[in-house]
């Protein structure tokens, strides 16, 4: 029941606001959705180094790093400016991963691979979408500078650097490659189960039946909530959109406050 209101959630932010494509709604996405903020250890070896409500995630370990997430491309120099703060060299990003192929989320991809050579790898359906230039998604918003894949991936795959490994789950709806990330990390003398979540239902106010680019959006989403049920609960939830979240830890987290803000 948590997890699925933690969907529910994800989807209502963006829902609200201006009226879908207009002027105003992307322009929430470059402007206060991707304002800067200090970067922060999250927990073990995640940290934030994302914007304000667009989030990028920096999984460091002794043998590269792997970037969750490049937002959008106004994000693209606070970003590598923030993982420098934390002491890491932008060059040593390995990997690229997304949570999901909207334009928030990997607009930057182009920049950043061009950045760091990391190779990007991606979900079998997102990953035609980031190589594509296009949005594929039952939303079909704007797309962005076309990125090529080194590895598609498929449900159950893991991605291993450095002695961290992240578990990827296929949870098609919101995108067809929609994705969420598991991953358990050290922290403190005590292990923690970690998701990356994604948001999991097609975007309101979009057509669901015959929609021309995801045709099978309603029949994916109904099976990602079964996949979604047969998980186990996760300790800490990170998501794609995290102001409100952070709004309540993000003072606690930069102060270490154990037990962790974050727990379930």
């Amino acid at each position: 029941a948590a997890v699925t209101l933690v969907f529910a959630l994800s989807a209502g932010a963006l829902a609200q606001g201006p009226r879908l494509f207009s002027r105003e709604w992307y322009a929430q996405f470059s402007g206060a959705y991707s304002r800067p903020v200090q970067p922060f250890r999250i927990v073990g070896n995640i940290y934030y180094v994302g914007a304000e409500n667009i989030a990028s995630y920096l999984i460091a370990t002794t043998q590269g790093h792997i970037l969750l997430d490049s937002g959008t491309a106004e994000m693209h120099d606070a970003i590598v400016g923030g993982i420098e703060a934390l002491g890491y060299k932008p060059s040593d990003v390995r990997i690229l991963l997304a949570s999901h192929a909207h334009f928030d989320h990997i607009e930057g991809h182009a920049l950043m691979q061009r950045r760091t050579g990391a190779q990007v790898m991606a979900m079998g359906g997102d990953a035609e979408a980031l190589e594509t230039g296009h949005d594929t998604s039952a939303l079909g918003a704007m797309g962005w500078e076309p990125v090529r894949v080194s590895r598609r991936l498929k449900d159950g795959d893991t991605v291993t650097l450095g002695g961290t490994t992240l578990r990827a789950i296929h949870v098609p709806g919101h995108t067809q490659g929609a994705t969420i990330w598991m991953t358990t990390v050290d922290d403190g003398g005590r292990r923690y189960n970690v998701a990356f979540f994604t948001t999991t239902t097609p975007n309101p106010g979009v057509p669901l039946v015959d929609n021309p680019r995801h045709k099978t959006v309603v029949d994916d989403t109904r099976r990602t909530f079964r996949t979604l049920k047969a998980e186990r609960e996760p300790d800490i939830v990170l998501v794609g959109h995290p102001q409100d979240m952070f709004a309540r830890t993000v003072e606690r987290m930069r102060s270490g406050e154990r037990p962790h803000p974050l727990l379930n």
